[in-house]
């Protein structure tokens, strides 16, 4: 017990404790607890990181949209994609469907 009270008041003897404790509430408030720690950074550069993928993913299904719909406004184009994609038909046509099947082992 006596060791520990002559390390006790040698740190209260020093000079500069009061420095270093503030120092050191600081850096555990700015580093752990503030809404603008570090931790807290951290995970936002990781969220801003993802949206920038998802965003550069979202521009590039615009210009292919873009792209399509700029294509239906041709009729021949509007013919075709609902014949191929709703499997319309018009009344005087059959449609075949053929399905290939990969054989499995």
């Amino acid at each position: 017990m006596g060791r520990f009270q002559n390390i006790v008041s040698g740190i209260r003897n020093f000079k500069y404790t009061k420095y270093i404790v503030t120092l050191c509430i600081f850096v555990v408030v700015v580093g752990f607890v503030d809404d603008n720690s570090f931790m807290n950074r951290q995970e936002r550069i990781e969220e801003i990181e993802r949206l920038q993928e998802e965003i550069a993913v979202l521009k590039n299904q615009y210009e292919e949209d873009t792209r399509k719909l700029n294509n239906l406004t041709d009729y021949d184009n509007v013919v075709r994609l609902a014949r191929e994609k709703y499997l319309m038909k018009r009344p005087d046509e059959d449609i075949f469907i053929i399905k290939y099947v990969t054989p499995t082992e």
